[in-house]
């Protein structure tokens, strides 16, 4: 049943707990787009150049040392689809730390939380990484030949909603690091980079030494990125890797990045 209020005069609807959220989400939405990109022309188109740029010129290189990607899949495809996962997980671990210092002043409404900051910048990156793997595989099937319809789209939609969801798990806690301990969230970005060299994105697992396996394993990045390729790719076979432990790892993180959260969402209003 819908409540109704008076206001002075005139007569207001009394809004849910879910359209105030809703509210929430895109005022703080619009704020974030017009802080980052509204202040020069061509913002948004930067947004996109910068992972746009990192996967031209990387596949570039690589291409002239390797003519054809692992089973018989352009390198700039194969490339593509790995270098996006790890950009998904990487974007909203490293600019979540900041999401709750920047927008602190917005937390004196009591509407606005800290989670709701965190979420939202998180879903920005998210759009802008997905969007422009998007583009680029729509421009490289048009201009080039290649492949740019996946396979199997559900199933590449399950791995890019697990990795969301692993790197939200992340994200919290990343956010509440940099909200109270400024120094040690210095650290994050340097502990990423090992990731983007144990993770699948320039070799399969099937090229690496087998006696690593049991190792990278451990890496849920790792069947993120070879069970997405599985499902862009026709041909690629995933032997090794589990959505299953994708999902066994992306829901118990994003369970402790709640509880991180909960526990520590008071400190950080207070500090």
């Amino acid at each position: 049943m819908r409540k109704w209020y008076v206001a002075g005069d005139s007569i207001m609807q009394k809004r849910s707990a879910w359209q105030i959220q809703k509210a929430v989400w895109y005022a703080l939405l619009v704020r974030e787009l017009k802080t980052r990109f509204g202040g020069y022309r061509l913002g948004y188109f930067w947004a996109l150049f910068e992972p746009l740029s990192h996967i031209i010129v990387l596949s570039f290189l690589f291409s002239q040392i390797r003519d054809r990607g692992y089973y018989d899949v352009p390198f700039p495809v194969f490339f593509a689809t790995g270098i996006l996962t790890y950009f998904v997980f990487q974007k909203i671990v490293t600019m979540s730390q900041s999401s709750i210092t920047v927008n602190r002043g917005l937390f004196i409404y009591r509407q606005v939380k800290p989670f709701d900051a965190i979420v939202v910048r998180a879903l920005i990156e998210f759009g802008i990484i997905v969007f422009s793997f998007a583009f680029l595989m729509w421009f490289g099937g048009w201009f080039f030949g290649y492949q740019w319809l996946p396979a199997d789209p559900l199933r590449m939609l399950l791995v890019l909603v697990l990795v969301f969801t692993l790197s939200l798990g992340f994200g919290l806690v990343t956010a509440m690091l940099g909200a109270m301990h400024e120094e040690w969230a210095k650290f994050i970005p340097i502990l990423m980079r090992p990731l983007y060299f144990i993770s699948g994105i320039f070799f399969p697992l099937q090229a690496l030494p087998s006696q690593f396996h049991k190792y990278l394993l451990w890496n849920p990045l790792l069947h993120a990125v070879e069970e997405l390729r599985a499902s862009y790719l026709y041909s690629y076979p995933t032997t090794a890797t589990s959505l299953l432990y994708l999902l066994a790892c992306a829901l118990p993180a994003l369970y402790f990045g709640m509880l991180y959260y909960f526990n520590n969402r008071t400190r950080v209003l207070m500090t």
